[in-house]
């Protein structure tokens, strides 16, 4: 369940296809990968790809400037489970994380593990084992009031498959929904805790990534999935650095281009490369994220160790946005587009559920962001 749409996540963030992602996480063949081997060559060759693994983190720990002590002592701490992973990768699964946090990625990843456990059931027993989970409710199995969720592109040939693919998807999305909502508030616990305020004023921060949509008669579709919404709401949050206030409306792809051309992040045009990555035809790769941060960030007295700590504080932002993206089905009329109807209040119903594990979750005056950049 959520481990496919985690790996996905990753291998958007390295740009690579799937068989060239398979290749560079576990060290194996991408061959393997193109004739559907890839899970039985990974359980065959374990410790060659836990070794390879290994070098990867190692390899990303020295380029941060960490020591190989650094790094042992971090893998000593790294818990076990993909959802626990990544938390603990953004930095939210350390001393001060919540007790809702640690439980619900616990719950999360238990379940996962029981959906590879029916790998050898028939569709009809897997239906019946998914709806007696015993890690996650029933609320991860409501019908969910979106336009629809991505589907795989193949058929399936029986009601009972079909019904269990149905049963899936939806809770895939309730699981990265929930997740998403959990971090969302665990941000603002982090940063009201740690840093002593919380600039989104502990409102739900990752519903910037989600516009309402767009009228069906529309004419022109400008881009206002996740990923695009990501672009302005980074414009905007280096337009509150630079200026100790939010921006009266969304900076505009000229001003961003000037932003970026003033810190020497690309060479070329500066709007070109915002218009690129608004619309989806420059990746949202982790490094074209990073140039993204540096840009808007960047005045002439910010130090480069400064802006690598505004990349990584915005990184949740990057990893929700596509989440969301891979959950959401494409438009059926907007070619490009993605059919975002119900996401938005989808995921504010998981964020209201989870606040009250959450102490404080009201809203504080003294830090609200505008209303254009959290109602889109």
């Amino acid at each position: 369940m959520l481990l496919s749409l985690h790996i996905q996540v990753v291998q958007k963030l390295v740009g690579l296809s799937p068989a060239s992602y398979f290749e560079y996480a576990t060290g194996l063949s991408r061959m393997t990968f193109q004739r559907g081997r890839a899970y039985e060559a990974v359980l065959a060759s374990s410790a060659r790809v836990q070794a390879h693994v290994d070098s990867l983190l190692l390899g990303a720990f020295r380029k941060r400037g960490a020591t190989d002590a650094d790094y042992q002592f971090c893998k000593d701490r790294m818990p076990d489970g993909v959802s626990a992973m990544m938390v603990f990768g953004l930095g939210l699964l350390g001393d001060k994380c919540a007790p809702a946090t640690r439980e619900l990625v616990a719950q999360l990843d238990a379940s996962d593990r029981c959906l590879f456990e029916l790998g050898d059931c028939g569709a009809a027993e897997a239906l019946s084992k998914l709806h007696r989970d015993p890690h996650l409710g029933p609320a991860y199995s409501a019908p969910l009031s979106v336009s629809g969720v991505r589907r795989p592109l193949q058929e399936l040939p029986g009601d009972d498959e079909r019904a269990l693919l149905e049963l899936v998807l939806t809770r895939r999305a309730h699981m990265a929904l929930s997740l998403l909502a959990a971090i969302d508030h665990e941000l603002g616990r982090w940063n009201t805790e740690v840093t002593g305020s919380d600039s989104m004023g502990r409102r739900p921060r990752f519903a910037v990534l989600l516009a309402r949509p767009d009228p069906a008669a529309r004419v022109r579709w400008r881009p206002k999935d996740p990923i695009a919404r990501l672009v302005d709401f980074v414009g905007s949050a280096g337009y509150l650095v630079r200026n100790g206030h939010w921006p009266e409306a969304t900076p505009t792809i000229a001003e961003m281009g000037m932003r970026v051309e003033l810190s020497r992040s690309v060479v070329g045009d500066g709007s070109r490369f915002i218009q690129a990555l608004r619309s989806g035809k420059h990746s949202m790769t982790g490094r074209a994220f990073q140039t993204l941060v540096y840009s808007q960030f960047w005045t002439p007295d910010t130090s480069p160790d400064a802006l690598d700590v505004a990349a990584d504080l915005a990184e949740p932002y990057l990893v929700a946005a596509h989440f969301l993206t891979l959950l959401m089905p494409d438009h059926s009329v907007a070619k490009g587009h993605l059919d975002r109807a119900g996401w938005r209040e989808a995921y504010l119903e998981w964020w209201a559920r989870h606040s009250d594990s959450y102490c404080p979750a009201t809203p504080r005056d003294d830090a609200a962001p505008p209303d254009w950049l959290l109602d889109p």
